[in-house]
């Protein structure tokens, strides 16, 4: 009955000083009405390596008379018990300080003996395969040891992200220069994007994009731009389309070009090979001395008669024809009969890249 009425009391008064005196009044309250009552009295000792604590109690159960004795401190393990008669000695031994720091902030807790894993999971830190731990977690701890921790996460999300349609620009010697059609609208097609974002210590340090599907393909929209200048219709040779618009003014000519050349310039066609770029042939891609116009240039070709708008072109190819004709250029056709037509004529070139 004492016991319990002490236990009750315990729980509600939490000065160490009151708490102490209130045990020692039990405890003399207990070795009276022990022996009164003639009960057996167990006599604990504890030592702690410096000091020994000596209770008398009639609970012979060890653990609980420890919780109610004012330890240097309440992590420790305990090394060694014995019994004789009604006297059990107990030694302990005090865990030893273990600083975990993470970020800006080191936590302090007592260790009594184990790994680094172990250390960590008492201060309420799970770590898994992407954290960062120095020392290693199967280090053991025998002493004061320093942790450093970095909680490492990745979080993926997915969500439906828009597709922009492009625009595909032609060009046609039917139309007026300054004149456009639309001939097909474009819509945007749904693809379905997952981001890994990486987390350091609760704070995002990295996200990219780790998978796409595309769930509803993008209609590119269509426009015809005019190119024709006089009263009769121009022809537009080159299938090669710019990725931006070339805008031109009324006489057909680029808005915006880098250089300007008029050259003289002849026609080729299917020869079974590729250009010297590697690219197969088709319209648009022209032969050129690349000492004078490089391979990759973008231009606009357009004849000084105005006939002929071969319209967008890459320099790709290259010929015997330079030996003569430096500067010249040879235009690709589909077919013979193309080339023949063309035959040779001064054209001027609008370098635009």
């Amino acid at each position: 009955m004492i016991e319990k009425i002490k236990s009750k009391l315990s729980a509600f008064i939490k000065e160490r000083h009151l708490r102490l005196r209130i045990a020692a009044l039990f405890t003399a309250l207990t070795v009276a009405a022990a022996a009164l009552l003639n009960c057996p009295i167990h006599t604990i000792k504890i030592f702690d390596g410096n000091k020994t604590y000596t209770v008398r109690s009639l609970n012979n159960n060890v653990a609980m008379v420890m919780e109610n004795i004012d330890l240097e401190s309440q992590t420790y393990e305990v090394v060694e018990t014995e019994t004789y008669n009604n006297v059990t000695s107990v030694k302990i031994s005090y865990g030893s300080p273990v600083y975990i720091t993470q970020g800006e902030k080191t936590t302090r807790v007592d260790f009594c003996g184990g790994t680094v894993k172990e250390a960590l999971a008492a201060a309420g830190i799970t770590a898994d395969k992407f954290d960062f731990v120095q020392p290693a977690l199967n280090t053991e701890i025998n002493d004061t040891i320093y942790i450093d921790y970095t909680n490492i996460d990745y979080i993926q999300t997915t969500k439906e992200e828009a597709i922009p349609y492009k625009t595909k620009t032609t060009y046609s010697g039917d139309l007026k220069v300054g004149t456009k059609e639309i001939t097909r609208e474009g819509k945007d097609g749904v693809k379905e994007v997952t981001y890994t974002e990486k987390l350091v210590n609760g704070v995002s340090v990295e996200k990219k994009e780790t998978k796409s599907v595309t769930l509803t393909k993008a209609v590119s929209k269509k426009v015809t731009v005019g190119v024709k200048t006089t009263k009769k219709n121009s022809k537009y040779i080159s299938t090669l389309s710019p990725k931006t618009e070339i805008k031109l003014d009324k006489n057909g000519v680029p808005v915006n070009y880098k250089s300007k050349m008029k050259v003289r310039a002849t026609a080729y066609t299917h020869t079974g090979h590729r250009c010297a770029t590697g690219v197969k042939p088709q319209p648009g891609y022209i032969a050129v001395n690349p000492k004078v116009i490089p391979y990759g240039t973008k231009m606009f070709i357009k004849t000084s008669d105005g006939k002929y708008v071969y319209g967008y072109a890459v320099a790709a190819d290259t010929g015997g024809f330079i030996r003569k004709h430096p500067t010249g250029v040879d235009l690709f056709f589909d077919t013979e009969s193309e080339c023949r037509k063309f035959g040779v004529r001064a054209v001027e070139i609008y370098i635009l890249e």
